[in-house]
């Protein structure tokens, strides 16, 4: 597939320090997690070392 000109390739932002606070909170809580958390453990899918959301989430700073 070609690449057409005047599209650009979206940036897609990373979580912050403030996106990982809120999610450990969200997720202890019960009430969820923000996606664009969710979406960086999803990045990790098929890569050695994946782990549980729970686990990977406790090893983020934040």
């Amino acid at each position: 597939m070609k690449h057409e000109a005047g599209f650009s390739t979206p940036t897609i932002p990373l979580p912050t320090a403030a996106d990982f606070a809120r999610a450990k909170q969200g997720y202890q809580a019960g009430d969820g997690v923000d996606h664009i958390v969710v979406r960086q453990w999803l990045r990790t899918w098929g890569e050695p070392g994946h782990v549980p959301f729970e686990e990977w989430l406790a090893a983020q700073n934040g």
